[in-house]
């Protein structure tokens, strides 16, 4: 736990803060001024601003299927957390995501939380694994489902980078399982290191020793606990179930706030469809909060479905809920978690 809270500093995490910030609102003065300057105006009226208020309401729904999922799942331990302590999971993970590049900082800031919520070590790791396995396995279960109901097709650049990525996350998953069914060359690896450490730098020796019997005991316990999950697949059903209701809410937040600049061309089912494998393939983006690529992404995948100018009101009113509002909610949540 100590290595976990000496890479949760918070002057590191407000630096990496302010690189996604920065690059967000930098993306966005960007696709501003382009469209300003292809089109000659840029549109900032809301006619409808009422379903903006549903946009959120319906995001903060998400955010609890998220919470509720966490809260059921540490049962399968028999430990009970609060629907409150699992909203504060889920929120800490989308504040360190959204300020890390490929959204690495978010397990770590689950694991921590869920550790301060009386589980172990061992029980928060699998959990928070099994959850990002499960995560990406919603996506496709949604692109799937979400295919047969919609016209619109996907542009062919973003579904090809996304089952490369796809291709890929599955490889690193089968790495794992491989290491937790055969810990020996990881162990051996772990004991290298550990010589090396007590070879140049003689304070550190007596852990140097302990490293292989740390990394042994850790993929044993964490093996042992993702077995449980195994032994009981309907919390495995639950957890998609719960992330097929969190996706389903989040990327509505984006067909409301298309209602509220008048804009009904795209359907609900379209509107989804369109996102998952954008969202997919921005979980890789080496940018802290996919900051920029995310804006123009968004801007280049749904400007043809708007009419001119409306576009960058569109990302400045989805990333200020989806991504900002995180942001904000998740850093009071997390916080308030390391302070205690």
């Amino acid at each position: 736990m100590r290595g976990i809270e000496h890479t949760l500093n918070p002057r590191k995490i407000l630096r990496q803060f302010l690189v996604g910030v920065g690059g967000s609102a930098g993306a966005l003065v960007l696709i501003v001024l382009s469209l300003f300057r292809r089109e000659g105006r840029v549109v900032f009226a809301v006619p409808a601003p009422q379903y903006l208020l549903l946009a959120v309401l319906l995001l903060i729904c998400g955010w609890s299927c998220d919470a509720l999922r966490v809260t059921v799942t540490a049962r399968i331990w028999r430990k009970r957390i609060r629907f409150r302590d699992g909203l504060t999971v889920v929120l800490s993970g989308y504040f360190l995501s959204g300020i890390t590049p490929a959204n690495t900082g978010g397990n770590v800031a689950e694991i921590y939380v869920l550790t301060k919520s009386r589980l172990s070590l061992g029980e928060a790791t699998s959990l928070t694994l099994v959850g990002g396995a499960l995560y990406s396995l919603s996506l496709v279960v949604l692109f799937l489902l979400f295919s047969l109901l919609q016209k619109e097709p996907i542009p062919s650049r973003i579904f090809q980078i996304t089952s490369y990525l796809l291709g890929l996350y599955a490889i690193l998953i089968g790495i794992l399982a491989a290491f937790l069914k055969f810990p020996a060359p990881l162990v051996a690896l772990s004991g290298k290191v550990g010589t090396f450490l007590a070879s140049r730098f003689p304070r550190l020796a007596p852990t140097g020793q302990e490293i292989p019997t740390l990394v042994s005991n850790f993929l044993l316990d964490l093996r042992e606990k993702l077995l449980i999950f195994l032994r009981n697949p309907h919390y495995l059903g639950w957890n998609i179930s719960m992330y097929c209701l969190h996706f389903l809410c989040l990327f509505g937040t984006t067909y409301f706030i298309l209602l509220a600049l008048a804009e009904t061309r795209l359907s609900w089912p379209s509107t989804i469809h369109l996102q998952v494998p954008l969202f997919f393939a921005l979980r890789f983006t080496p940018v802290p909060g996919a900051s920029g690529v995310a804006e123009l992404s968004f801007a280049s995948l749904f400007k043809p479905f708007l009419e001119g100018g409306k576009v960058s009101l569109l990302v400045f009113f989805w990333r200020l809920l989806t991504y900002y509002g995180a942001l904000g909610a998740g850093s009071i949540a997390f916080f308030r978690t390391l302070a205690r």
